[in-house]
């Protein structure tokens, strides 16, 4: 038996042993395993909810007429990656437009073809994967609540939700944007291996591929360059060269090309004067406005680079320059520099007043309307947390912060203040901001501890810097700033509404839309002022003049397309279609006289001799109808309206094998796959195959030819001829 003292000596020894006690004697941490299991539960709830948020938006946009809508840059991409899959990567053109979209865009259209749906489902889980990246770079910026609190503004921002819905770059750039932030936010400079410098310059590349003014963030990389204590020079020039080399493979590539199909230097794209003058004009105003002459649908969307918008035509048109690509830049670079020159107060009011939209609560539309797509389809996304009118002080005050945040917050500062640097000498859209938000995201997410922070402590010195912060953000995102009227509004709604009708085959509730705009227009006055206004007003009366046609109410047509050419005389689909209209109506000397003044304008001599070709083909006189459709073809390949025309006309006369090399040609000049089809079953009808002519048909959608009459007529010919399907 042990003695006394031993005993109580092995008591006390057992007793300090924590093994044996069964209840624990304070409150136990998780593990650093369980912490991360609790954040990817976390994090996986965000993109579901994101995710099964955009899919419900999606659906309820189904419900509008704005579903599978395509209008102004949304349609050339769209039309871009299908030229793509028929002529392959290399392309024709130069890169007006920057090429990062359409190239994505051309493996998801050669899988799903026409249907837009699907590339609208991949934006919305590439919509919930950035708010996933954001919620974690957050985390590690400053905490995980903070972390899940911004993870829920992404996912529910308002405009991230819009534009994850529509047929534009934005959706892609944002995901890259976020992950390019994630990656700088996650890593430890210098430490890390050389792969990351690498990645950083391969993303930032990207998104300059996306829009050429990104390239700037360069910049900002060199301070992931930074040398440790005690390391040697030559250690941060291995990772400035790896920064390099990440950058230069994919520029470097669509450098050669573009030199390859245009014989000049083009690094990213040549908008970049263009762009500039828009910018920098006696029309500017801060935001997207009109600077060249109305030639709507002249230049038909069908091929690569964006050229369609360049501007190029207008000016020989008007004014006799025959520019390159590169050529034109420097034109219109010289020409807003000229400005800015010779208008010096204008133009820094102009730059004052660009910051201040950059910054505001308001969203300035240019391709579509936010408050259009919300009155229609529902909310977008959370209101006021899910606005900029929430987002913007705390990303302001997050400026002020963020630099004692090492090198991640002081590339933030650098990320913000670029992105809107590299805005404001051009102009300002919902479109060019939203690229600011991962930035302004990832600020406010600094902001929001560092209020906890103060909340906690109480000490002054932060306090007054970050209520001073907010306040100054909350002063300057309320501003005073240019904005649409009420009025103005609800009549760019009423057109875009009966515009949208009318692609879906509904004349009759586009006059109704249309007819509420000239209501409007009557009662309030000119909505918008200058060309921009002149342009828009022209598009209503044009587009109403279709719509009253479509009805068989021509007579009522007229007037319409003469008022819209007196308010833009260079608008040339509008003159064809006065034209017609005039012949139509027995005015043949006036419809002489316009189609002769339409040559002049761009893209007009190939839209006269088309109208010249309709009207000898009703005439009787097949071969001339026929030489004209091959001299507008040849003067504009795009002009699709000439190709079906002159296919129709060698079906009609029985020469199929011409009808199928014409046809070929027109799907390599970027005919629509909904024409393809009609006219191939019109093809197919006259060739004896029945079974192929019913099956094209099929495949066409009834709103295409409810919105065509000379399709639809097409269609009807060839049921006629084939007959009901076999049993």
């Amino acid at each position: 038996m042990p003695k006394p003292r031993q005993a109580t000596h092995a008591r006390r020894a057992a007793a300090t042993r924590s093994p044996v006690l069964r209840e624990p004697l304070g409150p136990q941490h998780p593990t650093r395993q369980q912490l991360r299991n609790r954040w990817l539960v976390a994090t996986g709830t965000l993109f579901v909810a994101a995710l099964v948020w955009r899919l419900f938006y999606l659906a309820r946009l189904g419900e509008t007429p704005l579903a599978g809508s395509l209008t102004l840059d949304s349609r050339l991409y769209w039309n871009w990656a299908a030229f793509l899959i028929q002529h392959g990567p290399v392309g024709k053109n130069p890169f007006f437009f920057g090429p990062l979209y359409p190239y994505v865009l051309w493996p998801i259209r050669a899988v799903f073809g026409d249907a837009i749906q699907p590339l609208l489902v991949i934006q919305a889980i590439g919509g919930a994967t950035a708010a996933v990246l954001l919620a974690d770079a957050a985390r590690h910026l400053t905490r995980p609540s903070i972390g899940l609190a911004i993870g829920v503004i992404a996912a529910f921002y308002e405009m991230c939700v819009f534009f994850d819905g529509l047929v534009l770059m934005e959706s892609l750039l944002f995901l890259l944007e976020s992950l390019l932030l994630w990656v700088v936010v996650r890593t430890h400079w210098p430490e890390r291996r050389l792969v990351m410098y690498l990645t950083i310059g391969i993303l930032i590349a990207l998104l300059a591929e996306g829009r050429a003014i990104s390239a700037v963030l360069l910049i900002p990389a060199w301070l992931l360059l930074v040398r440790a204590t005690g390391e040697p020079l030559s250690t941060a020039l291995r990772r400035a060269a790896t920064l390099c080399l990440g950058f230069a493979i994919i520029v470097v590539p669509v450098f050669i090309r573009n030199k390859a199909v245009s014989g000049e230097w083009i690094p990213f794209t040549y908008n970049l004067g263009y762009n500039l003058y828009v910018g920098n004009s006696p029309e500017a105003t801060g935001g997207w406005v009109v600077t060249t002459g109305v030639t709507s649908g002249a230049l038909q969307a069908g091929e690569d680079g964006g050229v369609e918008s360049d501007g190029r035509a207008d000016l020989a048109a008007t004014k006799g320059l025959k520019l390159t690509a590169a050529g034109s830049s420097r034109y219109w670079t010289e020409e807003a520099l000229h400005y800015a020159r010779t208008h010096p107060l204008r133009t820094a009011r102009l730059i004052l007043r660009k910051v201040g939209m950059m910054w505001n609560v308001r969203e300035y539309p240019q391709i579509e309307n936010a408050d259009e797509y919300r009155e229609l389809a529902g909310p977008l996304g959370l209101p006021l947390v899910g606005t900029f009118a929430f987002l913007g002080p705390l990303a302001l005050a997050g400026l002020l912060l963020a630099p004692r945040r090492a090198v991640a917050g002081r590339f933030l500062v650098w990320y913000a203040c670029l992105m809107t640097a590299v805005t404001v000498p051009f102009f300002v859209t919902d479109r060019y901001r939203h690229h600011l938000i991962p930035g302004a995201v990832l600020l406010a997410a600094i902001t929001g501890e560092e209020l906890l922070i103060w909340l906690r402590k109480r000490e002054k010195r932060n306090g007054v810097l970050l209520i001073g912060g907010l306040a100054m953000g909350v002063v300057a995102t309320r501003l005073p700033a240019p904005g649409l009227s009420a009025a103005g509004y609800a009549w760019g709604m009423a057109v875009d509404l009966g515009t949208r009708w009318e692609e879906r085959g509904r004349p009759d509730l586009a006059v109704r839309a249309f007819e509420q705009a000239i209501a409007i227009e009557s009662r309030s006055g000119r909505m918008v002022a200058g060309r921009t206004g002149a342009a828009e007003r022209a598009d209503l009366y044009y587009e109403y003049g279709n719509a009253l046609v479509q009805l068989g109410r021509e007579a009522e047509a007229l007037p319409w397309y003469e008022r819209a050419v007196r308010e833009a005389p260079d608008h040339t689909v509008a003159m064809q279609a006065l034209a017609l209209a005039y012949r139509r109506a027995g005015r043949s000397a006036r419809a002489d006289s316009l189609e002769q003044a339409l040559e002049g304008k761009a893209g007009g001599a190939a839209m006269a001799a088309v109208n010249r070709g309709w009207q000898a083909a009703r005439e009787g006189r097949l071969s001339e109808a026929e030489r004209l459709f091959r001299q507008a073809v040849e003067a504009n390949p795009r002009l699709t309206s000439a190709w079906t025309a002159l296919i129709r006309l060698q079906v009609q006369s029985g020469r199929l094998s011409q009808a199928r090399a014409s046809m070929d040609r027109a799907k390599a000049a970027g005919l629509t796959r909904t024409e393809a089809d009609v006219y191939e079953a019109l093809l197919a009808v006259m060739e004896g195959d029945l079974a192929s002519a019913r099956t094209l048909l099929a495949g066409v959608p009834e709103a295409a030819l409810r919105s065509d009459p000379v399709l639809a007529d097409v269609a009807r010919i060839v049921r006629e001829r084939t007959g009901p399907p076999s049993p």
